[in-house]
């Protein structure tokens, strides 16, 4: 949640779903992650980027400020993943290495960019590096093996010193999905980047 307009609470949302017009329908139930908390949606506005959304349970202003920066989730048991995909939280935690087995980090948070998936990397001496998820970068790509390959050659990207986490609250519930297409484009020539992972929330 991103933001909010007028007086009685509108919510200003950043969508993360590849399926918002089935998210986001009126009587559907959304949870806040890291509580127990569930939020029923009275009305859509589309926007753009985003959308608005009122919710049943947020009547102020003042209660929809509070809920800006968190993330809305379904169960991961309601999400349908397709075969060539995964969700977010399965990619987060993975160690990265480099074509030589080296390791880079480990994974710990993601965003997107312009339309394309970053994956945070903490590094051992932590610090942080934004890893995009292109063919160019991502050589091989299989979280649920515990396999994430970078090849950093020739690339401009550096390590900086850790940020704050995006996320609120202890635990990552499942909210998107990221392609494992990038595997598979370490067949194809570099300059040809995986299709950028989209999420489902």
């Amino acid at each position: 949640m991103r933001g909010v307009r007028g007086l009685d609470g509108t919510l200003r949302l950043e969508v993360l779903t590849d399926l918002p017009e089935q998210r986001f329908l009126p009587g559907a139930r959304l949870s806040v992650e890291g509580s127990e908390r569930v939020l029923t949606i009275l009305e859509v506005t589309p926007s753009s980027p985003g959308l608005f959304i009122r919710v049943g349970e947020v009547q102020s202003r003042l209660a929809g400020e509070r809920l800006v920066g968190a993330y809305l989730t379904i169960p991961a048991a309601q999400v349908q993943i397709p075969p060539d995909r995964v969700l977010w939280d399965e990619v987060i935690g993975v160690t990265v290495r480099d074509p030589q087995g080296e390791i880079i980090g480990e994974v710990r948070d993601l965003y997107r960019a312009g339309g394309a998936e970053v994956y945070v990397v903490q590094t051992p001496d932590g610090g942080e590096i934004d890893l995009p998820a292109v063919a160019a970068v991502i050589v091989e790509f299989a979280p649920r093996e515990g396999r994430i390959v970078a090849d950093l050659t020739g690339s401009e990207l550096t390590i900086r010193a850790a940020k704050a986490p995006r996320r609120r609250g202890p635990q990552k519930t499942p909210g998107s999905v990221a392609s494992l297409r990038a595997a598979k484009a370490s067949r194809r020539p570099k300059q040809r980047s995986a299709k950028p992972p989209a999420g489902d929330a």
